[in-house]
């Protein structure tokens, strides 16, 4: 089982701390590179290109919001992929980009593939995550048993 890490890019050191130090399965390249990186800099459509293949190759897109005043942009265009791949999103925290307001009512984040998580720690969201996506794993496991 994989994820696909989305978030702030000031996360992804958080998010490689998830997948180097705790062994946790992250599924995001763009994790590993830096603003200076010349596929950041000279290359936005192979970064995109990357960011897709790993999102359609994961199980499922992890959230992560760690500031209320956060905006996201392309966790934004990450998540649309998610949804057209149909994989689950798992939400942690809040921000910004994800709060209804007066000029929107976030839609996206009511589709029944949609989850908020009930933490805004990084670490336990991540575990809820996959213990939800465990269970749902062991269910249809159980259930092609039975048939």
């Amino acid at each position: 089982m994989r994820f696909y890490t989305a978030g702030k890019i000031w996360h992804a050191p958080r998010f490689r701390q998830l997948r180097d130090d705790l062994g946790f399965p992250v599924n995001a390249r763009w994790i590993d590179l830096d603003s200076l990186h010349p596929i950041v800099v000279y290359q936005k459509d192979l970064l995109w290109q990357m960011c897709l293949e790993d999102v359609t190759q994961s199980d499922f897109l992890l959230l992560y919001c760690g500031d209320e005043s956060e905006e996201q942009r392309g966790a934004l265009v990450e998540i649309g992929m998610a949804l057209a791949a149909g994989k689950p999103i798992y939400a942690i925290g809040h921000c910004k980009s994800i709060r209804p307001n007066s000029i929107s009512d976030v839609a996206f984040t009511h589709h029944r593939l949609w989850t908020w998580l009930e933490t805004d720690d990084l670490f336990q969201g991540t575990i809820q995550a996959l213990a939800i996506e465990l269970k749902k794993r062991v269910r249809h496991e159980i259930n092609h048993q039975v048939a």
